[in-house]
């Protein structure tokens, strides 16, 4: 199954040295992957499928963890799709196809904006009432956690319908509707809340697995907030 695809605006060259170097003529920068990162993205270039990508760097380095590759790839896929190296990939009749921005099917749009008004309403009662209803949601709807695909996904609809909406609809409200859409389909995603150290900022984003969900349009969530609570 092909989660990702590399866009046409990334062209690549490979180092001396087993490295990777790519421009994104889209954004005009220029980016370097190591060896691990160079097998990674090569697997997402011919598979699109992160599973298979984990395989490849195991065979590599037999001697790490499975689960601690995961976790490396994991992040490594998150800091591709907001340099927009990497986007989210959409099966449409067998065919792999990159999933625009900004648009979803039908359902998942009617779903996505439910959930966004169900967030809007929650989040004017106390917080503590908002993480109850989170964690009993979690409890007896989802089965498994979400992969870093399906995550990106619930976020991508979480900020696509937030759009057409007139109020105001930061941080908090968009992790909100990410996790309901998520618990939606049965699939679990950790509200997280955090907070940077100077200046002091507070923040609420989306993990799963102990990954940051990141949108492109999102601040750098790892590289400024520490997190203090995961729901």
């Amino acid at each position: 199954m092909r989660d990702f695809t590399i866009p046409s605006s990334v062209h690549v060259s490979h180092g001396e040295h087993g490295d990777m170097i790519l421009i994104n003529t889209h954004t005009g920068q220029w980016h370097r992957l190591n060896e691990s990162g160079k097998i990674v993205f090569d697997e997402l270039g011919r598979s699109g499928d992160v599973d298979l990508a984990v395989a490849a760097l195991s065979t590599r380095f037999e001697s790490i963890d499975v689960d601690a590759l995961r976790a490396d790839v994991d992040r490594l896929v998150t800091a591709l799709v907001d340099r927009d190296l990497l986007r989210l990939a959409w099966r449409a009749g067998g065919v792999p196809i990159a999933l625009p921005q900004g648009r979803g099917t039908p359902a998942g749009t009617v779903l996505a904006t439910v959930c966004l008004l169900v967030a809007l309403v929650l989040l004017r009662f106390p917080l503590r009432m908002s993480i109850a209803v989170v964690r009993r949601l979690k409890k007896h709807l989802t089965r498994r956690p979400a992969t870093l695909a399906e995550g990106l996904a619930d976020l991508e609809a979480a900020h696509a319908v937030s759009r057409w909406f007139p109020g105001r609809v930061a941080c908090m409200e968009l992790s909100l509707t990410t996790v309901l859409i998520g618990a939606a389909r049965r699939r679990g995603l950790d509200w997280c809340f955090g907070h940077s150290r100077d200046p002091l900022t507070f923040h609420s984003w989306v993990e799963t697995r102990g990954v940051v969900v990141q949108h492109g349009d999102d601040e750098p969530v790892a590289a400024i907030y520490q997190r203090v609570l995961a729901v």
